[in-house]
């Protein structure tokens, strides 16, 4: 007997829906939120990639809040370069946060071959072509890195392949612009203006090239701004030139040839004549000191090697090595050896209320200048700026050429004096840090052998000493005062040149006559801490000519 297909409908529906159940997964089963993957927000003309919580880049993980916030500063510096007048890119811009540290992107990479900076930058933008900027998510995510990374897109624009000299200092000048503030100091001030690499200073600030945008706020406050947009318009009609001739076709035509404008910039940077807040009032890094006796007398003399489009400033000590005795009115006379073939002229900065760069007067490779003096240990330093202005536009560009600065004061006693006031101080940027009620000297810490060993030709005495801060290095020798010599914050050359009567006892090691003393002084005269080497003549050989074989 046959059973009704109406019984087994039923039970092949029941199969039918117990197949689908198993195929389907349940709402309960998918996870409410995403914590894995590359997010994406997009706005005019940029598209920013950012990572969340778990994969692929935890430690450069933002919040939806935080990828805004940078497309909004993306946005503003682009409007910002856009109404400059630059040309702006064309497609969406791709922004990626990233950790260079462990080299985890969240869109893109970077191609084979760039060196990655693990953790020393804070942001990276790819090769001409793709133009994507990445970002360090720890330090990469304010306006300024943000602005200076824009306005390479722009670069890219219109000059692709300039020297990068010239594109970091453009690209920095106009974040300093944008961002309304301060913008960073070189910590090398006598590098090449054209110098990039590891060879060109301290910092990555000034290896990468960034210190060029001081020199393109010079030519802004002098010619215009539309004059800083010329340069980059210049490299781009021009693409085999390099950045020095794209800014020489610039400035020229405005009056000055290359490098009696980067002699202009040395004198500024002497005297701190900006209205950037970042470099008005701020004088320079010397890279030696000269201090001037209370007595008349002649100027130890002091040499420095300078290279092409670079300077070196030279510190001028009042009186030192007078402790609280009178102090009296003098006239210094100052000459710089110069060089040959260089035709810079150097500068002198008083550094007192009122005072304005001086330039030495200049016949054929020597250089002099007489000013009024003091020999009134408070008076303020001064400086004498030695520029070297050769480079490629008008070759040859000259390096390592030697200046020596040297000098002769005449003192007066019968005009006493008073200690020259020092010029108003300049703005102070950033937050406010209390100043220390106490006077400290500096900190020592002397670069040289236990025993000294001194030419009994040259009787140069020389070492090298670094300083915690400004101040004053007296020295003696035994029983015999060696004088004193200006110190600042950093390694400072100090160079005395011994009395013929010492070199007698020098000859010996070990007695009270061969010790050096060397003690710190605040500005303030607060003594610090003293440091001691011992000190040896070395006799010149006497050289006797062979005799004749008959």
């Amino acid at each position: 007997m046959t059973r009704s297909s109406r019984f087994l409908l039923p039970f092949a529906l029941i199969a039918l829906a117990s197949s689908l159940a198993v195929a389907v997964p349940r709402a309960a089963a998918v996870d409410p939120y995403p914590t894995s993957g590359v997010a994406t927000l997009s706005s005019d003309h940029f598209q920013i990639h950012y990572s969340r919580d778990v994969a692929p880049c935890p430690t450069a993980a933002i919040s939806q809040e935080q990828a805004g916030e940078v497309l909004g500063m993306a946005e503003r510096a682009y409007a910002l370069y856009s109404g400059w007048g630059y040309t702006a890119p064309g497609a969406p811009v791709d922004i990626s946060v990233d950790d260079f540290s462990i080299d985890c992107f969240a869109h893109g990479a970077i191609p084979l071959g760039t060196p990655m900076p693990h953790g020393r930058w804070d942001a990276i933008i790819t090769p001409v072509g793709s133009d994507e900027i990445h970002l360090g998510a720890a330090t990469g995510l304010a306006y300024h890195v943000i602005a200076h990374e824009v306005f390479h897109v722009f670069e890219d624009a219109v000059a692709a392949g300039a020297q990068q000299w010239l594109t970091e200092g453009l690209a920095e000048w106009a974040s300093v612009r944008a961002n309304a503030a301060a913008g960073g100091l070189e910590q090398n001030p006598d590098r090449t203006m054209d110098c990039v690499g590891s060879e060109c200073g301290d910092s990555e600030f000034d290896r990468n090239g960034y210190p060029g945008w001081m020199l393109f706020e010079y030519l802004a406050e002098r010619f215009g701004d539309a004059k800083v947009k010329s340069v980059l318009d210049a490299a781009a009609a021009n693409p085999g030139w390099t950045g020095t001739q794209a800014l020489s076709s610039v400035v020229q035509p405005l009056g000055p040839a290359l490098g009696k404008f980067f002699e202009d910039y040395t004198t500024a940077r002497l005297t701190g004549s900006f209205t950037s807040t970042a470099l008005a009032g701020v004088l320079p890094q010397t890279q030696a000191s000269i201090v001037i006796g209370s007595s008349s007398g002649a100027v130890s003399p002091v040499t420095l090697a300078v290279n092409h489009l670079a300077v070196r400033y030279v510190d001028v000590a009042h009186g030192l090595d007078t402790d609280t005795g009178p102090c009296y009115s003098a006239s210094l006379a100052l000459k710089v050896a110069l060089p040959p073939l260089v035709a810079s002229t150097p500068y002198y900065y008083a550094n007192t209320k009122g005072a304005v760069a001086q330039a030495f007067s200049v016949s054929g490779t020597t250089a002099s200048l007489t000013v009024p003096w003091n020999t009134c240990g408070a008076s303020p330093h001064a400086y004498v700026s030695l520029p070297n202005e050769t480079n490629d536009v008008v070759p040859p560009a000259l390096d390592g050429r030697e200046f020596t600065v040297s000098g002769t004061v005449t003192v007066d006693k019968s005009k006493p004096a008073a200690a020259s006031e020092a010029p108003a101080g300049v703005k102070v940027i950033g937050p406010v840090v209390q100043a220390p009620t106490t006077d400290p000297a500096p900190d020592l810490t002397l670069h040289a052998p236990e025993l000294i060993r001194v030419s009994a030709k040259t009787r140069l005495l020389r070492f090298v000493v670094f300083s915690s801060g400004d101040g004053t290095l007296k020295a003696t020798l035994g029983s015999t005062w060696l004088g004193s010599a200006g110190l600042h914050a950093g390694n400072n050359d100090v160079r005395f040149i011994l009395p013929t009567q010492l070199l007698k006892t020098l000859r010996k090691t070990n007695t009270p006559d061969n010790v050096l003393m060397l003690t710190s002084y605040s500005p303030g005269g607060t003594q610090g801490a003293s440091v001691t080497r011992r000190v040896a003549v070395q006799l010149v050989k006497k050289t006797t000519k062979p005799k004749r074989r008959r």
